[in-house]
C-alpha cells in the first residue's frame, strides 16, 4: 500500500508539472513577443526614418533596438506623411501634435527629442542674416513647409505670412536653391540631411538657424485598435529604459549627432516629454 501511495504521488506531481508547464507555454504565446508583428508607419524624413538608410536612420535603429530590449517583434512601414494623418486606424510614429488632431491612441511613448530650424539659401539674400523671435519676423516672406506639418495655418495666415507646402522635404530645398521660397522650416537634423544629400558642393551656403525652444517629441503611437495595447506599450517603455541604462541609446542618437553635437538638455528633454505623455485618455500609461 505504501508503494502504491507514493506512486500515485508521483502521479500528481508529475501532472500538476506539466500543467504548470502548459500554463506558462500559453502566457508567453499571449505576450507582446508572441502575439504576432506589430507595425509602426513611418514618413520618409532622413536621418530619422528611411527605407535606404541602414537600420532605417535613427528613429529606425532606437525603434528595433527597444523592441530587440523589450522581446516585440517591430516592423517599420512607410508612408507619406499626409496619409499617415488621415489614417484614424494605424500606429504612428512622429510628434503626436499632428496626428492627436484625427486620431485618439491607446498609449504614446516618447522615443526622441527633435528641434526645428530655419533655412535660407545665402546667395539669395545678398548674405543678409535672419534672426527668428516671433511669426510677425517672417511676415512678407515664402515660407516652406512639409506638407501636414503645418498645424495652425490659420496664424500664419493672420500674421501675412505666405506658406507654400511640399510633399517632400527634397521638394522643399530644391525650390529653396532655386529662389522660389525664401526659407524653409524643417526639423534641424532633417534639413542638414537633406542638403548634403541633394547639394553637397554647397553646403556651405545654406544657413541654419536653429529655432528657440522648438524642442518636440519623436513618439510610438499605439492605436486603440492594437491588439494588447497595454501590454506592447509596457513592453516598449521598458526596453526604452533597458537601452538608455546601458548606453545603446546614448550611442545611437551620438552617431546622427555627430561628436559633441547633441544637445546639452536632450535627455532631460525626453524624460519631460516621457512624463507628459504618461497620462493618455486621463488614464496612467
Amino acid at each position: 500500500m505504501p508503494d502504491k501511495v507514493c506512486e500515485h504521488a508521483y502521479r500528481v506531481y508529475r501532472a500538476c508539472s506539466m500543467l504548470k508547464r502548459m500554463l506558462v507555454a500559453i502566457l508567453l504565446s499571449t505576450s507582446p513577443a508572441m502575439a504576432g508583428s506589430v507595425v509602426l508607419d513611418a514618413n520618409e524624413s532622413p536621418p530619422y526614418w528611411s527605407e535606404s538608410m541602414t537600420g532605417f536612420g535613427m528613429g529606425g535603429e532606437i525603434v528595433q533596438a527597444i523592441s530587440r530590449a523589450a522581446g516585440v517583434t517591430t516592423v517599420l512601414s512607410f508612408k507619406p506623411l499626409q496619409r499617415m494623418i488621415a489614417e484614424d486606424d494605424n500606429n504612428d510614429l512622429g510628434n503626436p501634435v499632428f496626428y492627436l488632431r484625427n486620431q485618439d491612441f491607446a498609449a504614446i511613448i516618447p522615443i526622441a527629442v527633435y528641434h526645428v530650424a530655419l533655412f535660407y539659401y545665402k546667395p539669395n539674400h545678398d548674405g543678409e542674416a535672419f534672426s527668428v523671435v516671433s511669426l510677425a519676423d517672417l511676415k512678407g516672406f515664402k515660407v516652406g513647409m512639409l506638407k501636414g506639418a503645418l498645424v495652425d495655418r490659420s496664424a500664419f495666415a493672420r500674421a501675412g505670412i505666405d506658406v507654400e507646402e511640399s510633399y517632400s522635404q527634397a521638394s522643399l530645398f530644391r525650390k529653396l536653391r532655386k529662389g522660389r521660397i525664401d526659407l524653409v522650416i524643417e526639423v534641424e537634423l532633417v534639413g542638414r540631411q537633406m542638403i548634403r544629400n541633394l547639394f553637397p558642393d554647397e553646403i556651405d551656403a545654406f544657413a541654419v538657424n536653429p529655432v528657440e525652444q522648438s524642442e518636440a517629441p519623436i513618439a510610438i503611437l499605439l492605436s486603440q485598435q492594437q491588439p494588447d495595447a497595454a501590454a506592447v506599450a509596457q513592453a516598449y517603455r521598458r526596453g526604452l529604459q533597458t537601452i538608455v541604462d546601458s548606453g545603446e541609446y546614448s550611442a545611437i542618437v551620438k552617431k546622427y549627432y555627430g561628436a559633441g553635437l547633441l544637445p546639452e538638455h536632450y535627455m532631460p528633454e525626453l524624460e519631460h516629454f516621457s512624463r507628459l505623455y504618461r497620462f493618455v485618455g486621463g488614464i496612467a500609461q
